[in-house]
């Protein structure tokens, strides 16, 4: 099985955000395991990738140097 951890700023509705939604939610189950990991906040994304099975992880970061 292969692992991926996908990493974003946010899953606002961009183009960036729809093509991970897309490639996490395609993937087959079998063959990966797929994480997502957002910086600041989730978005419309987020149900869509909770509702296909794939975890999501939301850091809350606010700042530029939010520690």
């Amino acid at each position: 099985m292969i692992r991926l951890q996908f990493l974003i700023p946010t899953l606002d509705r961009s183009g960036a955000e729809k093509q991970l939604a897309l490639l996490a939610c395609g993937l087959p189950r079998a063959e990966f395991d797929v994480r997502v990991c957002c910086l600041t906040r989730g978005g419309p994304y987020l149900a869509t990738l909770e509702k296909a099975g794939v975890p999501v992880t939301v850091l809350g970061k606010r700042f530029k140097f939010d520690p």
